[in-house]
């Protein structure tokens, strides 16, 4: 283990460059693929999001004490179209096959490669993220409960420019780190800048929608809003970052930059897929309720007796199901949900277990699960169609997902609810309603608002007479 330092003290930074060095003159590598190489880090108060990183990528579940921090680039897939999955899992084969690594400290934390992708398969021309992507980080930061670690990953043979570039990023990394963050309650102005037309032609849309599923034509589709705001001042994502982490401790916490200069961020209470050791495990989260002040027994069963919602949830389940069954040996389907409390909002929460048949990758998995009735709709075809008719739009990787996996084929993707796209002064906020028969357009409406609470609550107060 290393000499314990403060994380940007020279001393303590020369011991890495000193033993990224040694390491790198005993592995030899090979002209092609990829040079992992991992130090142990000693235990810092260093945990968080840093300041404005190019080519950042951040992923935590603080409940688990699983963190991932990744800077810099050292391989890319972007992919869009149907055949993104393909494409993706093509390029994550080529690495892996050529991909060496050296855990010099046997910490057991591997390289990974981070990502996500949009709802869509084909994102409009405006987009702020890639329609999928995979990368392997230059500079990669774990933290595993007590095991805290540094994977520097070179793609060609690692020289002194390379390695003084390497350290020159984790010394801007550590520096940025150390500067504590101090959560805070928001307590800055917010002036609504959209237009104020949005929300009746939105309501328009239920309306339209609750109209389709009544004739027939499909049983369940998830309306989106995005709602902006003004501040002030410039958003700092790494206090917001730090405000949903002491308020969501039980969500999975992302964010990344962004092609327009921003942050996209959030904090999801859904994970799309984990896969671990061949075990899948995915959350159907549908159903939700608010409104009713503190948590009681009986508003917990008021929603499992909503017919409602429990119609929606069951949809939920049921398509995911399907889509693991056949490339599962074994899967477990919960008979009834539970509730999962999250701020304001109570949701009706499934898990599904199961165990993977030999040779299906998360990517598969991801692939035949994604888009769940949740953010899309059920059947699945027709719920896309009528989205692209009304010309739903979803901005960045809202309602797709963000993510991780290794070289062993373990990793999980959380869906991107709960976000913002932090630009500046300017914050675009995103949620959604599912709408079935019996749905009420106005109580969608304000199912959106509540969901839209969790992150307005971190970002600041808006300003009466503006929203």
């Amino acid at each position: 283990m290393l000499k314990r330092f403060r994380p940007d003290d020279p001393a303590f930074l020369e011991q890495i460059e000193s033993r990224l060095k040694a390491v790198l003159q005993d592995a030899h590598m090979a002209n092609t693929g990829l040079l992992s190489v991992t130090l142990a880090l000693p235990e810092t108060p260093c945990a968080g999001l840093p300041g404005p990183f190019h080519e950042l990528f951040y992923w935590s579940r603080p409940a688990a004490q699983h963190e991932i921090l990744g800077l810099g680039t050292a391989v890319t897939c972007c992919a869009e179209g149907e055949a993104r999955w393909s494409k993706l899992s093509a390029a994550f084969d080529v690495w892996r096959k050529h991909w060496r690594h050296e855990d010099a400290d046997h910490t057991g934390l591997q390289p990974l490669a981070v990502g996500g992708f949009a709802f869509a398969a084909k994102p409009d021309d405006n987009t702020i993220l890639p329609s999928a992507r995979l990368s392997v980080p230059e500079l990669l930061m774990q933290r595993r409960g007590e095991i805290c670690a540094l994977t520097f990953t070179f793609s060609s043979s690692p020289d002194d420019a390379a390695i003084a570039s390497a350290m020159a990023r984790l010394r801007q990394l550590m520096t940025a780190l150390i500067q504590k963050i101090r959560p805070v309650h928001a307590s800055r102005p917010l002036q609504r800048i959209d237009d104020k037309h949005a929300d009746q032609a939105w309501l328009g849309r239920a309306a339209q929608a609750v109209h389709d599923i009544r004739s027939g034509r499909l049983d369940k589709v998830v309306l989106s809003r995005r709602v902006s705001f003004r501040a002030k001042w410039d958003f700092d994502p790494a206090r917001v970052m730090a405000d949903l982490e002491l308020q969501h401790p039980s969500c999975t916490l992302f964010a990344t930059d962004t092609a327009d200069g921003g942050v996209f961020l959030g904090a999801s209470p859904e994970t799309l897929v984990r896969l671990q050791g061949g075990d899948v495990y995915c959350d159907a989260l549908a159903g939700t309720a608010w409104g009713e002040g503190r948590a009681t027994f009986a508003a917990d069963q008021k929603l499992l007796a909503d017919v409602k919602n429990g119609r929606e949830h069951r949809l939920v389940v049921q398509a995911i199901a399907e889509a693991l069954r056949p490339v599962c040996a074994r899967l477990e389907v919960p008979d009834a949900p539970q509730i999962r409390r999250l701020g304001r909002l109570r949701h009706l929460w499934s898990s599904l277990h199961g165990r993977v048949k030999s040779g299906i990758s998360l990517l598969d998995l991801l692939q035949r699960v994604h888009p769940t009735p949740a953010v899309g709709g059920y059947p699945r075809k027709a719920a896309l169609d009528w989205l692209s008719q009304q010309g739903e739009q979803r901005e960045g990787w809202y309602t797709g997902a963000i993510g991780w996996l290794d070289c062993a084929g373990n990793g999980e993707f959380a869906v991107a609810l709960r976000c913002a796209h932090l630009q500046g002064q300017v914050a675009h906020l995103y949620a959604g309603a599912g709408i079935v028969a019996g749905s009420e357009p106005q109580r969608e409406l304000a199912e959106t608002e509540a969901k839209l609470s969790a992150m307005l609550q971190v970002l600041g107060q808006i300003e009466v007479g503006n929203g």
